[in-house]
């Protein structure tokens, strides 16, 4: 290998060199803000295996195993107890029932949105007909299940109405064993809190001496409790063949909070009895803080990685879409780094022309006129270092300008010298003795 190549490859090295630490050096410290990859198994708390949370759950699991996700269905009590399983980590996520958490849940927890209205169901039997709360007092009344959101529900609407354990007797158990009663003529009246898609919902509409109780203040607890908001079940909406309900029905209902969106929303965007198509998720009907995230995505939908790509690639890419500022950095780093190059070669040879420049200048103002050879011994030994500069073959013409310039001066300092020499001897030849 030449000197000159071997030189432009030094140089080449030094300047892409550094070009290359400060990219490298971009990469590493934005791989440290690259997101967590999601996690491959989730587990959601639901409900009872007959209610409409698990079943939703499980048609949320078989979407996600599309994606690689396994979404383990854990069933419980109700939203009480997932509150608790989500505060022990043994959950990721939960449908809960609007209204149903506290104010330590609402500082902890985010919700996603609401899926679906959930009504608030009262049956009781026709022989013993019901039109207000007021009424329930020193009836037999099934609550739910200790530690349910219908549970809890339950006790705040018939607190309101000035309902309590001293004027009434409250049952507590799970929603099956309150059909069972209901049925059998041992309990007067019973809470469902459930989506009408429920079979125990469903069930309940096709028995005969069991109605459904119309709230007739509904407005008044809609104001109360602002996680309810009216629906009408229209007369004839569940059964049309029976005429079930046999009147237009006012119910409540408490909003319920979602999990994974995507997958939810593939559940639930058809709507159903209550719901209007591609009525949820929403992020109305919610009493935890709304996740900003969720937000976006239903109020804008997905966004362009998850609308066109499959969910592993737009994973992929989502979490290392920090990676694209060090790619942007490239482009000035490029650009800068040619004219870096130069300037690194070219300072090899301009740095000599600062000592030709203060010899030039003397020559030109005459003040080395009696030092002209110190002048010229001192550019031989400038022109002797300059040929042992090494530069690339692309800036050889630069240093034989530099080498011309300095033999230029030379030659005119050793014309000086030569015409200081001859006036000196003329001027000896010239004078004589007295």
């Amino acid at each position: 290998m030449s000197k000159h190549l071997s030189t432009a490859v030094v140089e080449f090295i030094k300047v892409w060199g550094l070009v290359t630490l400060i990219v490298v050096a971009g990469f590493v410290v934005a791989y440290q803000y690259v997101g967590a990859p999601p996690p491959k198994v989730v587990r959601i708390a639901t409900g009872a295996k007959n209610g409409a949370y698990y079943v939703f759950a499980r048609r949320y699991a078989r979407l996600l195993a599309n994606d690689g996700i396994s979404l383990e269905v854990v069933s419980t009590a109700g939203s009480v107890e997932n509150f608790d399983l989500l505060k022990k980590g043994e959950v990721s996520l939960a449908l809960v029932q609007g209204g149903s958490a506290t104010d330590d849940d609402k500082e902890r927890f985010e919700s996603l949105g609401s899926l679906f209205l959930e009504p608030v169901w009262i049956f009781t039997r026709k022989q013993k007909p019901v039109r207000r709360f007021s009424e329930l007092k020193g009836k037999r009344v099934a609550v739910g299940a200790a530690g349910s959101g219908t549970y809890l529900l339950a006790m705040q609407l018939l607190s309101a109405a000035g309902i309590t354990e001293s004027n009434a007797t409250l049952i507590r158990g799970d929603a099956a064993q309150a059909v069972t009663s209901l049925s059998q003529d041992e309990i007067d009246a019973a809470f469902f809190v459930a989506s009408p898609e429920a079979p125990v919902i469903q069930s309940l509409f096709q028995k005969p001496t069991i109605e459904l109780l119309d709230f007739d203040r509904a407005p008044a607890y809609a104001r109360l409790f602002p996680f309810l908001t009216l629906v009408t079940l229209n007369e004839g909406m569940m059964n049309l063949e029976y005429n079930v309900p046999s009147h237009d029905t006012t119910l409540v209902n408490p909003s319920l909070i979602p999990a994974l969106l995507n997958a939810m929303t593939r559940v639930h965007r058809a709507g159903g009895v209550l719901e209007q198509k591609r009525q949820f998720p929403s992020v109305d009907f919610v009493d935890l803080p709304l996740n900003e995230d969720a937000r976006r995505y239903i109020t804008n939908g997905p966004s362009f990685l998850f609308r066109w790509l499959p969910y592993g690639t737009a994973v992929l890419l989502d979490r290392l879409k920090i990676l694209v500022l060090p790619f942007l950095a490239l482009i000035p780093l490029f650009r800068i780094g040619p004219p870096l190059y130069n300037w690194r070669v070219r300072s090899k040879i301009y740095r000599w022309y600062a000592a030709v420049r203060e010899i030039d200048s003397m020559v030109r103002k005459e003040t080395i006129a009696g030092d002209a050879e110190s002048a010229i011994d001192r550019l031989k030994e400038l022109e002797r270092e300059v040929a042992s500069v090494s530069v690339p073959l692309s800036h050889t013409g630069e240093l034989y300008h530099l080498r011309l310039h300095i033999r230029f001066l030379q030659e005119k300092l050793e014309k000086l010298a030569r015409e200081s020499s001859q006036t000196g001897t003329l001027r000896r030849r010239g004078s004589s003795p007295e």
